[in-house]
């Protein structure tokens, strides 16, 4: 055939997958109306003719491109409505950092995966690749070829003339799913987050010093409180001693509002840190830590290590999960203390470092300091996923509950006793999912206590109130350094 041929075969084969592939995005969950709206075919339609073009281009073969078109949206599609199921969001672009998790800790993640779409991952990840180098040696086909390069770049230009900041002004995803299509909101959503800008740090004090002796602040892995998880009559609540006492003792408690459900502990966890809100951060906000290394000079530890603490993050797993190992020491911790540090033998009802454990390794820090020491933990024991046997996913789950409860207790007690000037903060980073139990839903808060030592000189406070997580970050703060925050 000659090239014109090649292109009208190419075009006709690339609209007949287009069709295909836009009415299979219309099952990604939530499901909208705006089926037909134009951003959406525009979009669609570019990103499908650049998926197609650089196939077409690479294989030769107008038949393989297709497919991987029809199979990449196929995909994307159950990723994301799998992704829905559990933690309530769908597919954003920034979950393609998952890959590289999964790959490290793929336990966190194939419990929710179902045997058929795993084998069938495994199928493609194996077959494609030699696919396409089989197909690629079976002859030049130039035209098709041609055809795709033109296809492609024809499709890279529209994208870049595509109104972005205009289509999508503000993040919005579950609504742009169904106005932008899965697609079309992965591509836009990734063009926006290119062009967020860094924002203006909070000016420094440099007369503040240290106004705390200890600040121990907990990100407690999937701690909640049981009663407000909508668990049913028929399940017995685990009672929370640690809990209880600490709020009668402390000067600040509440609800934690955090914006994660089962997941996306690093929203929480950059919150706290950094305290900027998800309204500043825009389109960074999915996974705040891809560039959180440009804004130290908003950090906790940066700010209380230029005001005289030692900063020390604690964490029992392993430290290249979110690349804290890079990003720690970057935004100002001065030591980093990771799993080799505890000696935990995993087993099943314990897959990860008991809390407790990790509260007696703070208490002995804090034993062992020689000037003002800010410590940031952030626990394992209650990460899932949850064992079904034994009581099930929840069973597990309420018991390990109840060892962050006594790790909270322990951290109270053990702090009053050192009777020095101390702040202990204690928060849930996100709410667990477990299926068929604790469901996403509108509700996602998680309790958090603030307790100076010692007890007798300090102010408790009676009602609870909200914050978020930048919210908390200012508590924190102003704890640490007092008046000069």
């Amino acid at each position: 055939m000659g090239f014109a041929s090649d292109l009208g075969f190419s075009i006709a084969v690339f609209t007949a997958a287009l069709c295909i592939t836009f009415l299979m995005e219309h099952l990604t969950r939530p499901v909208g109306r705006s089926l037909w709206s134009a951003p959406r075919l525009v979009l669609h339609g570019l990103v499908m003719a650049g998926v197609f073009g650089w196939c077409a281009l690479a294989s030769g073969s107008v038949w393989l491109s297709a497919c991987v078109m029809v199979l990449g949206v196929l995909v994307a599609v159950i990723a994301s409505n799998i992704k829905f199921s559990l933690l309530g969001e769908p597919l954003l672009f920034s979950d393609v950092v998952v890959a590289q998790s999964f790959l490290r800790n793929p336990k966190f993640y194939l419990f929710s995966v179902p045997l058929p779409a795993r084998v069938a991952v495994v199928a493609i990840v194996l077959l494609l690749p030699a696919l396409f180098v089989y197909v690629a040696c079976q002859g030049l086909h130039a035209g098709v070829r041609l055809a795709g390069a033109l296809m492609a770049i024809g499709a890279w230009a529209g994208l870049r003339l595509v109104p972005a900041a205009r289509w999508a002004p503000v993040p919005a995803a579950r609504a742009d799913i169904a106005r932008l299509g899965l697609i079309g909101s992965l591509q836009l959503y990734w063009r926006r987050w290119q062009a967020e800008p860094d924002g203006k740090p909070p000016p420094l004090n440099p007369s503040a010093r240290p106004a705390r002796d200890i600040v121990v602040v907990v990100q407690c892995e999937s701690f909640a409180d049981p009663h407000r998880l909508g668990l049913g009559s028929n399940v017995t609540l685990p009672p929370m001693p640690g809990l209880e006492h600490a709020r009668r003792i402390a000067s600040a408690w509440g609800r934690l509002e955090v914006s994660g459900f089962g997941a996306y502990t690093m929203r929480t966890e950059y919150g706290v840190l950094f305290g900027r809100t998800e309204a500043e951060l825009g389109f960074r906000y999915f996974d705040p830590f891809l560039t959180a290394g440009r804004e130290k000079t908003f950090a906790l530890p940066y700010r209380l290590g230029r005001a005289g603490y030692e900063t020390v993050f604690m964490h029992p797993h392993n430290l290249g999960f979110y690349s804290r190992d890079r990003l720690m020491p970057a935004i100002g911790f001065d030591q980093l203390v990771g799993a080799e540090a505890f000696a935990h033998a995993p087993s099943f009802s314990m897959p990860y470092t008991p809390d407790c454990d990790v509260a007696d390794a703070v208490l002995q820090r804090v034993s062992n300091a020689t000037g003002p020491l800010f410590i940031y933990v952030v626990t394992m024991e209650n990460h899932g996923p949850w064992p079904q046997a034994e009581g099930g996913g929840l069973g597990h789950y309420l018991r390990h509950l109840r060892g962050s409860d006594r790790m909270l207790d322990r951290l109270a007690r053990g702090l009053e006793a050192t009777q020095q000037a101390a702040t202990l903060v204690f928060f849930g980073d996100h709410r667990p999912s477990i299926p068929g139990s604790v469901v996403p839903g509108g509700e996602r808060d998680t309790p958090f206590v603030v307790i100076d030592f010692p007890v007798a000189g300090a102010s408790p406070v009676v009602g609870a109130e909200s914050l978020t997580p930048a919210g908390l970050h200012d508590v924190i703060e102003r704890h640490a350094l007092g008046g000069a925050a």
